[in-house]
């Protein structure tokens, strides 16, 4: 096995998951029509730019919308408020807040299915 060999086969469950994370986050953000598009995505922290861009028009925009979407993302209110409550860019703290939490639930059911 090649040393190229070998790196693809230990990134494809890491790509893997990151693709169910992007799935599960198109999903969440469904009701506003989201979808990733500058891929391809070789680490979750890629994914920030593009989530930051479309929570900080909502919050602006589309308040309840946005509201809709932490319910179906499924941060509790004490991890909205800690986020809000963070120094910084809000939009990008509630964006790392969603991969996370999208992070936690593909990992959950990889490991219970």
């Amino acid at each position: 096995m090649t040393d190229q060999e070998a790196y693809l086969v230990f990134q494809e469950p890491e790509l893997k998951v990151i693709q169910e994370v992007i799935s599960q986050i198109e999903k969440d953000f469904g009701m506003v029509g989201f979808e990733f598009s500058n891929a391809p995505y070789l680490k979750l922290e890629s994914l920030l730019p593009e989530l930051e861009s479309i929570i900080a028009n909502l919050q602006q925009e589309n308040h309840s919308k946005w509201m809709k979407i932490v319910y179906r993302v499924d941060l509790t209110e004490k991890q909205y408020k800690f986020v809000q409550n963070l120094g910084g860019s809000t939009p990008l703290n509630m964006a790392k807040a969603v991969v996370l939490r999208e992070f936690q639930k593909v990992k959950n059911r990889l490991i219970y299915s």
